[in-house]
């Protein structure tokens, strides 16, 4: 009886050990699968970092990418264009809240949220511009300066959208935005493939062949604004390049002749500039935006009324988010406020021309001071503009002003200057 107990006892224990422990066999079957899983994504990092090898040895074009991006950019340039983007951003929420929400049935934020997505758009093409050596616009200029041409051109037929009088949209983007980029890699090929060329007025009518057209198509929109920063750009890669001084006194009579012709023929020049000289007798009429511009940026005092307060937003200033969004800022933010926007707006163009001044070769330094004025003209002009000092032309100010065209053409060119900014030779480097 004894020895039959103890047989049970055993057979009773090897069938646990056997069906045994539910909860241990459940752990070991997830432990395996675990197991399953890690080895999976092991085997698909690895055919992934194959694929990634493989294509690095057969395509010269992302095994350049992958060294330039290797190489170290400028950090100063970068961090301030990202607080200048944020800034803007902020800027541009609270400027377009009452005109979205008073001035339609959209969302209060619409005008927010759509330049906060061209933002994120320009900032992936930024990075990866950054990542492109610069050399290979050498082969892309003279097609960029024609697409943006046929694209003018089609500006003015009925493919084009006019807003407020003036017909500068293409399928909802504006092709003047194009055309700098093109003049600035087009005129920087020129200049430093064939430096002789502007050395001599015979040399200097190509240029001014390739900036009159696009001059007078721009005028025809009209588009002045446009104009204006083109012929700064141009005239400031030549005159890096080594264009003569004396050159400039046909330039300057050429222009001091087309304004006046533009004045007496052009009834939206002429009613312009009689505002700019006495907008106060314009207040209901042409000169309403000037005079509202010099109220918000008074009203802002030393501190200003604080962000979100302003008042001339209400209505009163019709672009308050595109091109007098700086005088909404003045109001909100006061002179300390706008003052310290205006050191960080410096701080930007000085890393520019620092870029330039220490760039690899001739191409490089001309793109990076043509992108660079670009940026420090179109600033000033807008500051003039809201502060009453020239004329309203509807240019707007970098990286705050709405518009998506615009906010990411310029940080595609932001982009080219840090790529350039990454090909700057050790010995040329702090």
């Amino acid at each position: 009886m004894a020895s039959a107990s103890r047989a049970g006892r055993h057979t009773s224990a090897g069938r646990s050990s056997v069906t045994g422990n539910p909860g241990r066999e459940k752990d070991a079957a997830l432990r395996k699968k675990k197991a399953g899983r890690r080895a999976k994504k092991a085997r698909k990092s690895q055919q992934r970092y194959l694929r990634i090898q493989q294509l690095q040895q057969n395509s010269p074009f992302f095994r350049g990418l992958m060294e330039e991006r290797q190489k170290k950019l400028d950090a100063p340039l970068l961090l301030i264009t990202f607080m200048l983007l944020g800034i803007g951003l902020i800027a541009l929420l609270s400027s377009s809240y009452p005109k979205a929400y008073y001035g339609s049935n959209l969302s209060p934020f619409y005008y927010f949220i759509r330049q906060l997505a061209m933002a994120i758009v320009g900032l992936i093409l930024m990075w990866g511009v950054s990542c492109y050596d610069y050399h290979h616009y050498k082969r892309w200029a003279k097609w960029l300066y024609l697409i943006s041409l046929v694209m003018l051109i089609l500006v003015l037929t009925p493919l084009g959208t006019s807003i407020n009088q003036a017909q500068r949209w293409l399928f909802g983007f504006q092709p003047s935005e194009i055309a700098k980029l093109a003049v600035i890699l087009l005129f920087s090929l020129l200049a430093a493939t064939r430096p002789k060329s502007v050395h001599s007025f015979k040399g200097l009518l190509i240029y001014a062949g390739l900036i009159g057209i696009f001059i007078a198509l721009l005028a025809m929109q009209p588009h002045m604004s446009a104009a204006m920063i083109l012929v700064v750009i141009a005239f400031m890669i030549l005159f890096v390049a080594g264009m003569r001084v004396w050159f400039l006194i046909p330039v300057g009579i050429a222009g001091v002749i087309i304004t006046i012709a533009a004045y007496f023929t052009m009834d939206h020049v002429q009613t312009r500039m009689n505002a700019f000289l006495d907008p106060f007798s314009y207040a209901t009429r042409e000169g309403w935006q000037a005079v509202q511009s010099l109220i918000a940026i008074g009203s802002g005092g030393a501190f200003g009324l604080g962000l979100g307060e302003s008042r001339q937003k209400f209505l009163y200033l019709p672009e308050p988010f595109n091109d007098f969004i700086f005088s909404v800022v003045c109001e909100e933010l006061g002179f300390i406020g706008a003052a310290l926007i205006l050191v960080l707006f410096a701080y930007f163009v000085f890393r520019g021309f620092y870029i330039a001044l220490r760039a690899k070769d001739r191409f490089g330094s001309l793109i990076a001071v043509g992108i660079t004025m670009q940026f420090a003209f179109q600033i000033l002009l807008n500051l003039a503009v809201v502060s009453g000092l020239f004329p309203v032309t509807g240019a707007s100010l970098p990286l705050f002003s709405y518009g998506g065209t615009a906010l990411v053409m310029q940080l595609v060119e932001i982009g080219i200057l840090l790529n350039i900014s990454r090909n700057i030779p050790p010995s040329r480097k702090d």
